[in-house]
């Protein structure tokens, strides 16, 4: 499947793909970039949809995180929340 890139970079989805992706006007997309690929996401709410957008020296755990900080919070050890 093919689309073409407007002069201000814009392409448009097409429409089985957003049906299939269930992308609706107003939906948000996230772009990844993987080996000289670019890949077309549909974001989802909550923390996962900020996965990509910060670039990190190594993969973080997610639930490792939360479960410290989920310790952290009813030990009273870190009072920055």
């Amino acid at each position: 499947m093919f689309a073409r890139v407007s002069s201000k970079g814009q392409v448009t989805i097409p429409a089985d793909l957003r049906k299939a992706l269930n992308i609706a006007a107003g939906s948000q997309v996230r772009f990844v970039l993987e080996n000289e690929e670019i890949r077309i996401l549909p974001a989802k709410e909550g923390i996962e949809s900020l996965r990509g957008t910060i670039k990190v020296p190594e993969v973080q755990d997610f639930k490792a995180i939360r479960q410290r900080v989920m310790e952290e919070r009813s030990s009273g050890e870190d009072k920055n929340y």
